[in-house]
């Protein structure tokens, strides 16, 4: 049986090219010493390790996107189906909707995602019982056969297409709120649904009484994951945290994890339940995913070296081959630790060019900021002018 494909994921080690420019060979020596000796092979002898830009996604997301289905970005315009993998609902009929705080800014939207929340069964249960009548009246229900309403993010379905492409709650970050709402004439209805949740949200008691405990409200129901349904063409992978305790299955997210373990948490968890059957697999059948606690450089290292003694020599000795995916802020590199490393063993110097991330292009300055809120502006006027209270 052909073995599962490994994977060892590495978070914030990539450093901004312009930076890495100017750090000191001395402190390059002791950034060296820092690595774990399988990943400094690999930097000496792979041959190429092209850099992959997130573009507007959330860098885990888009890693998780091209991982499933590299042929993916392809099949839509603005952001992934989530909603829609391994679905045959009809196109734009069933999104997820997720629980959480909306905020805006001139900046544009900031959506703080229940994850992050602190929430307590008895709000879930309250937020439910303001939202649910609404969606009813408006012809949406949900997708799961037992619904929980003790969830943070629900699979909702529309009884009509709803032809709009929405942000996944962490992509969704400085995303102007005219361009969330979409103005087209199929998405009236669903705009007037919307205006009404938020306004009903802002006067329920239950947020109130938690403003007052100094916590942000719930007052937004997140619509996202809307598309054309498509096929994963690889399983989920089982993913494992290696931190300076030691190599554990990933379960559930806790406070003292990074970012991108308790990232990888919440997607694995969502979209195994676009795909029910996926835990009757054989083990051998999903791909093994190794995500380190590396919260960067200057910060503790002790991980890194778990992983070396725990995973990667194992590895070596079994002659597996595996992929390191190296993470920057706005996306990553992946290098190839095959047998053909064997074949470069003169080269012994880390190549540093692995380690830097080019510039963000994407990135706006004062000047995009600015005329972006004034369009915004524009546009959320022409929004407020068409909703009708009743």
């Amino acid at each position: 049986m052909k073995e599962a494909p490994l994977c060892v994921f590495v978070p914030n080690i990539l450093l901004p090219e312009e930076l890495l420019a100017r750090v000191p060979e001395a402190q390059k020596a002791t950034m060296q010493q820092t690595l774990p000796d399988g990943l400094k092979r690999s930097l000496a002898r792979c041959g190429n390790s092209p850099y992959t830009s997130a573009g507007q996604l959330d860098r885990l997301e888009a890693w998780l996107m091209h991982h499933l289905d590299d042929a993916l970005p392809e099949k839509f315009e603005h952001y992934p189906p989530w909603a829609m993998m391994n679905s045959s609902a009809p196109a734009f009929t069933q999104f997820w909707g997720s629980v959480g705080n909306l905020e805006v800014t001139r900046d544009g939207v900031r959506f703080t995602p229940p994850e992050l929340l602190q929430i307590t069964e008895r709000d879930l249960q309250k937020f439910w019982t303001v939202v649910s009548p609404i969606l009813k009246r408006h012809g949406w229900s949900f997708g799961q056969s037992h619904v929980d309403l003790v969830e943070w993010h629900q699979l909702l379905r529309s009884e009509k297409p709803l032809p709009m492409e929405q942000a996944s709650p962490w992509s969704v970050q400085s995303v102007r709120l005219s361009d969330y709402l979409p103005l087209n004439d199929e998405c009236a209805d669903w705009r007037q649904m919307w205006h009404a949740l938020q306004v009903e949200l802002h006067n329920a008691e239950f947020n109130t009484q938690r403003e007052q405990r100094g916590l942000k409200p719930l007052n937004a129901l997140w619509f996202w994951g809307g598309g054309q349904p498509w096929i994963a063409k690889k399983p989920l992978p089982r993913v494992y945290s290696v931190s300076a305790d030691g190599v554990y299955e990933l379960a559930k997210m806790t406070d003292d994890a990074d970012e991108a373990v308790n990232r990888f948490v919440f997607w694995l968890n969502l979209l195994e339940l676009m795909n029910p059957t996926q835990d009757e697999q054989p083990p051998t059948c999903r791909p093994s995913l190794y995500c380190v606690q590396f919260e960067g450089w200057g910060g503790a290292a002790d991980a890194l070296q778990v992983l070396e003694s725990e995973v990667i020599q194992p590895m070596k000795m079994a002659g597996l081959a595996f992929e390191w995916v190296l993470l920057g802020l706005n996306g990553w590199r992946t290098l190839h630790a095959t047998w053909v490393e064997r074949l470069r063993f003169w080269r012994r110097q880390p190549d540093w060019q692995w380690l830097s991330e080019p510039a963000d292009e994407l990135a706006p300055d004062e000047a995009d900021l600015r005329a972006a809120w004034a369009a915004g502006q524009r546009d959320q006027a022409a929004i407020d002018s068409q909703w009708d209270p009743s």
